[in-house]
């Protein structure tokens, strides 16, 4: 059965929300029964296209995944990260959103940003688009990954966090995502709202959480966030898989006749 909005995100208090990144038709369709949210991530500019920022991801190429993403998933929530653009004007910010949606028919947004978002958010939910509300670490305000800093380190983050974060639930955020933060920033705020908190780098206290599936499958080797836990090393798998087929071909083991057209 198809998730609803009300039903994953209903959750908090329950039972944890499960997330991860999708960015493309094959992947999501091993994960689509298993989480309950995937996120077309503008991460994919990291992992995929070999970039040092977020930023790099146009509304094409997010529309181009997020109808591959979408086109897969039978269960689980499609959500897309909003695209770095320089005109974050609430007009321009609504314009794109709808546009997307309508050209992808995913089931809500990811938007980063603080209580400049208010309008945005009331709008968006007029118009019966969920919003994701993204706070903390916001990766799409720095122009590399080397430059991030964990969040909450600062006397005022604590206030500032928590007043941004309510100022969101009331404009109708479905959620907020918690990114790189300290444990007791994460904690008071996810005790704090009504709403479910999904961290990413935010302790186990948040009410759900999502990592990079690539990160977590062990795409990179040893190179990933401190936050991460890896699942399983595929890249050490994959390299194993290619150097036999390399071998069999060199051997001329492979195609042999199961494999050929007599």
């Amino acid at each position: 059965m198809k998730r609803s909005i009300k039903s994953v995100f209903n959750k908090k208090n329950k039972k944890k929300i499960i997330c991860l990144t999708s960015y493309s038709y094959n992947y999501t369709k091993i994960i689509d029964d298993l989480v309950d949210v995937v996120l077309v991530g503008d991460s994919m500019s990291n992992v995929l296209y070999g970039m040092d920022s977020t930023r790099t991801i146009d509304d094409q190429i997010m529309i181009n995944h997020a109808t591959a993403v979408k086109k897969a998933a039978e269960k689980s929530l499609v959500f897309f990260d909003l695209p770095y653009n320089k005109d974050f004007s609430e007009s321009n910010t609504v314009k794109r959103v709808l546009s997307i949606i309508k050209k992808t028919s995913c089931d809500g947004v990811k938007i980063e940003g603080n209580t400049e978002l208010e309008d945005v958010i009331k709008y968006l939910k007029k118009k019966k688009v969920p919003v994701m509300a993204h706070l903390g670490l916001q990766p799409q305000k720095f122009s590399s990954t080397k430059k991030f800093k964990i969040y909450g380190k600062k006397k005022e983050d604590l206030n500032k966090i928590i007043s941004d974060s309510l100022c969101l639930e009331k404009a109708g955020a479905v959620s907020i995502l918690l990114e790189g933060m300290l444990t007791k920033i994460a904690k008071q705020v996810t005790t704090v709202l009504a709403i479910p908190t999904i961290g990413i780098g935010a302790s186990e206290f948040c009410d759900g959480q999502i990592l990079v599936s690539e990160d977590m499958l062990g795409m990179y080797g040893n190179n990933h966030p401190k936050f991460v836990k890896r699942y399983d090393d595929l890249s050490k798998n994959i390299k194993i898989a290619v150097k036999k087929y390399s071998k069999e071909v060199n051997n001329s083991k492979f195609p042999n006749k199961k494999f050929r057209y007599d």
